[in-house]
């Protein structure tokens, strides 16, 4: 499995709680995480800040996804007068649909 991250705008306190461990946010060039404990930390000029949900509201969170990867073969192609042996292979992550 590859994980992904996908750019979510945090429009909630309720949303920011629900959003997983290890999810990355940020807000110009302040960047938090999530921590194990369900508090946001970052490292500020005072040290570790733990914020309340309330205050990743308006921030971009960077929400994990895993993707797993997808291995397609083709036949062999043509290319000009010469034939190429054997098949193609492509290769692309995929990860889980959803809903708009």
């Amino acid at each position: 499995m590859t994980t992904l991250y996908r750019p979510v705008l945090i429009e909630s306190a309720e949303q920011a709680e629900a959003l997983p461990v290890g999810t990355l946010a940020r807000e110009g060039a302040n960047v938090t995480i999530k921590s194990f404990d369900g508090r946001w930390r970052w490292a500020g000029l005072d040290g570790v800040v733990q914020p309340q949900a309330e205050a990743a509201v308006g921030w971009t969170a960077l929400v994990p996804i895993e993707a797993e990867e997808e291995t397609r073969l083709f036949p062999a192609r043509y290319r000009g007068e010469r034939k190429l042996n054997g098949t193609h292979r492509k290769t692309r992550l995929v990860t889980p649909w959803e809903e708009a």
